[in-house]
C-alpha cells in the first residue's frame, strides 16, 4: 500500500467523522429547541394555575400569603366552622380536614389551608 493511498483513506475517515459530528450537533440542537419549547409551555401552565388558584399573594413556586382562605359561603360557613373548631380543639385536625373536604368538595390542600387558618384563630 502506498503512502498516497493511506492518506486518502485517512482523509476519507476524517470526512465521515466530521459528517457524523455535524449530524449529531443538528440532532442535539433540535432536542434543545424542543426542550425549551416544553419548558415555556410548563411555565405558562404554572402561571395559568397561579392565576386560577384565587388565593391572593399565593404562588405555586413561592410561599403562601397569610391572608385567610375564602372557601366557604357566608351562610353555611358558621355551622361548618363551629364543627371544625370543635374537632380542632379535640385534637382531631385530620378529621376536620376530612369533614370539610366532604362537605364542600375541596382539594386536600384547600381544606388543610382552611383548617390551619381556623386553628390559628
Amino acid at each position: 500500500m502506498k503512502l498516497s493511498e493511506i492518506g486518502g483513506i485517512l482523509l476519507s475517515a476524517i470526512e465521515y467523522i466530521a459528517i457524523i459530528a455535524l449530524l449529531l450537533s443538528v440532532i442535539l440542537l433540535i432536542k434543545v429547541y424542543s426542550l425549551q419549547s416544553r419548558l415555556n409551555d410548563l411555565k405558562s401552565d404554572v402561571e395559568r394555575l397561579e392565576n386560577r388558584s384565587g388565593i391572593q399573594g399565593a404562588s405555586l413556586s413561592g410561599t403562601i400569603a397569610a391572608t385567610p382562605p375564602h372557601i366557604l359561603d357566608a351562610g353555611a360557613s358558621e355551622d361548618i366552622n363551629e364543627r371544625l373548631l370543635l374537632l380542632i380543639r379535640e385534637g382531631k385536625k385530620i378529621q376536620a380536614i376530612k369533614e370539610l373536604r366532604t362537605a364542600k368538595d375541596l382539594s386536600l390542600k384547600d381544606a388543610k389551608d382552611y383548617v390551619d387558618h381556623l386553628e390559628k384563630l
